[in-house]
């Protein structure tokens, strides 16, 4: 079968599944709980809060489950919750009015559109990637590893002779993921699944703007659902990236395969899905407990501390779904609380607030001992660094420390104007015209002004260290992005909508956004057509046919090897996309999943493996006794591998598994018994 038909089926196989994680828990809690005002919403809002609602139980609850009793308890879960939606579901009457079709048109429009960039082109005997395949490696191991040995997953990467626990490492996603995974069968594989998870990340990205607009505007009727179309717009604008990519493009004479390259990432709403779906379910299910701690405000006691248990619930799952965007929601809830204290009109809402966060740390802890267990880089996770204008790199590389950060300090502005565009110019316009009064008197306004501070704190002075991206400075600004866009659509409805004479003194104002709007839209696009298109423009014939021999390869390994055998490619193949994209089996050392482990240990090991690959006077006597020592039952060799030009001699010693011009499979070690 044709790899793109094959691709296509297994990610709308799986994304037709997922409501038995991302909708139906959520629509039985809200029902049940009667969150929101659920029972009396019209039927697309209470889908709307199903949706978002499972991004803040889901997760949590079905981390807890995996994690204390076997798989067919989580089965059991989901099989509840579905049955409870379909007893509500049948008592009901789902009416398709315009509105309704219009935003299902947008899910569906988004669902293809997610799908289709993400999976395998074949073309004859090639195979073009998403450049997104990138990350994908780590991504569809993680998945298949849960799979295979369930929550938490043994490291399918690191095999020092027994397994080892992948704890070092934020998973939440990837188990709604593997569960889709499981209960798809045949007919969907941990990339099918994850494909398929950022079409519903991108669901819940818009069900979150949606009802955020509905609940902080306290909108009814057509002006809730104008609203919501007018912020649901605004995830297709972006900053004013596709000027500069484009100059850098035809600097170098080079396609890049992101338009974020070029400078420190903020990315587009349609790269964070297509890219990281993770984080932005964690952005979702964060501000799931912000919503619900504003539906609790002035509610009797009892009831605010039902509904502020959901909300932590909502922030334990945002944590198993990023570290750094729930850190930013972990500050902003503490500066939140202490503003409330110093307000003093409001502290009745700081214990229920507490026990969120309480009830978050508690449901969270197993998680929380992992990952402190898990290793690590052996340094702080975090340090002091001001955002970089990359472009400024070449002139302050050698300064001083000071010198360079007050340089990259003053180039701030001109950073988050490129990088946010519409958003920078509406957030500043939008403060202007927000006296401090007005703020303070608005529950949501000081929420949001409080969030945005603590971005902006963390986003322009801390950078991650785990690993060279500082993926702490691009994740950050999620919520911040999110804040910029709220009050882009409230922009949006005054300066767009009005005809006051006051707006029409701000003309020049409105051309500017109306401008930036555009380009918003352009990068969106551009970047949208890069992350597909770029790769056939950037890789050779060759490097295709080798992808294509490699799914071939893979796909037969998975088809004819029992999971629990141990695979190993030549590990010095370093960010070997096909062992991670099309692999689905334990390996003894690979660069794919190396979270937690020393680097020392890393090279030791790959150095003792990579032996096995270096062998151009191969013998299975010597080949089977060290793949014993180290666990391996299947060499995977490749073309470029040393040890391939004994291959003749291999093949006349020993039958392979599978074999194509570029890969060749063999059994060795302990699978010969």
């Amino acid at each position: 079968m044709n790899f793109t038909f094959q691709d296509i089926f297994g990610a709308v196989f799986a994304f037709c599944i997922f409501p038995l994680v991302l909708v139906f828990p959520g629509y039985v809690v809200g029902w049940g709980l009667d969150l929101f005002g659920f029972r009396h919403r019209r039927p697309l809002v209470r889908l709307g809060l199903g949706v978002l609602l499972s991004f803040a139980a889901s997760p949590a609850l079905l981390y807890l489950t995996w994690y204390l009793l076997p798989f067919n308890f989580v089965t059991l879960t989901l099989g509840g919750f579905a049955l409870a939606f379909a007893v509500i579901i049948i008592k009901q009457k789902f009416v398709l009015t315009s509105d309704t079709k219009a935003f299902l048109w947008f899910g569906a429009a988004w669902s293809v559109l997610a799908i289709l960039s993400l999976i395998n082109i074949q073309w004859g005997g090639r195979l073009f990637l998403s450049v997104t395949s990138f990350d994908q490696t780590t991504r569809v191991s993680i998945i298949d590893a849960i799979t295979r040995t369930g929550v938490p997953p043994v490291n399918p990467g690191y095999y020092p002779g027994h397994p080892v626990q992948l704890t070092f490492l934020y998973y939440f996603w990837y188990i709604l993921c593997s569960v889709v995974d499981i209960i798809g069968g045949r007919f969907v594989d941990a990339r099918a699944a994850l494909n398929a998870s950022s079409a519903w990340a991108g669901i819940g990205l818009m069900a979150a703007v949606a009802l955020y607009l509905r609940q902080r505007n306290a909108a009814r009727g057509e002006s809730a659902f104008r609203s919501a179309r007018r912020g649901i717009f605004l995830l297709a604008v972006s900053g004013l990236d596709v000027m500069p990519i484009i100059i850098l493009m035809l600097a170098t004479g080079q396609i890049v395969g992101s338009i974020d390259v070029w400078n420190t990432w903020i990315p587009s709403w349609v790269a964070s899905n297509l890219w990281a779906p993770h984080h932005v379910a964690a952005l979702a299910a964060g501000l799931a407990a912000i919503m619900l701690a504003q539906f609790a405000r002035g509610r009797p006691l009892s009831r605010q501390f039902q509904i502020m248990a959901v909300a932590g619930l909502a922030l334990a799952s945002a944590l198993g779904f990023s570290i750094y965007v729930t850190f930013v929601f972990v500050l902003f809830w503490c500066a939140w609380i202490s503003v409330l204290y110093f307000q003093k009109t409001e502290r009745g809402r700081i214990f229920p607030m507490v026990f969120a966060g309480f009830t978050a740390v508690l449901l969270s802890t197993p998680f929380l001992m992992g990952l402190f267990q898990g290793g690590g880089t052996g340094q702080f996770p975090l340090t002091f660094e001001v955002r970089t204008l990359l472009q400024l790199e070449s002139i302050v590389k050698d300064w001083p420390p000071l010198a360079r950060s007050l340089m990259m300090v003053a180039a701030l502005p001109i950073n988050y104007l490129l990088e946010l565009g519409f958003f920078f110019v509406a957030g500043v316009y939008w403060l202007q015209n927000k006296n401090w009064k007005v703020i303070h008197a608005n529950s949501f306004y000081l929420a949001e002004v409080i969030l945005l501070a603590v971005v902006l704190l963390v986003g322009s002075t801390l950078r991650s260290t785990v690993i060279t991206s500082n993926d702490l400075g691009w994740r950050a600004w999620l919520p911040g992005q999110f804040v910029l866009l709220i009050w882009g659509a409230d922009v949006m409805e005054n300066l767009f909508s009005s005809t006051s004479a006051q707006v029409r003194e701000e003309l020049k104002t409105k051309k500017i956004l109306t401008a930036f709007l555009v380009i918003g839209l352009l990068t969106s696009t551009a970047d949208a057509i890069l992350l597909r298109a770029a790769w056939p423009l950037m890789t050779g014939a060759e490097e295709t046919r080798r992808y294509y021999s490699a799914r071939l390869a893979y796909d037969t390994l998975r088809e004819d090897v029992l999971a629990d055998v141990i695979t190993q490619n030549n590990p010095l193949n370093y960010v070997d996309r096909p062992s991670g994209m099309f692999g689905a089996h334990q390996m003894v050392i690979s660069d794919r999943t190396a979270y937690g482990i020393s680097s020392t240990d890393f090279d030791n090991l790959s150095d003792r493996v990579a032996v096995l690959f270096a062998n151009d006077n191969p013998s299975w006597n010597s080949l089977d006794e060290s793949c014993r020592e180290l666990s391996i039952g299947v060499l995977i060799l490749e073309n470029s591998d040393p040890l391939w030009s004994g291959l003749s001699a291999l093949e006349a010693q020993r039958v392979p598994l599978y074999k194509n011009e570029r890969y060749a499979l063999f059994t060795c070690g302990n699978y010969l018994k």
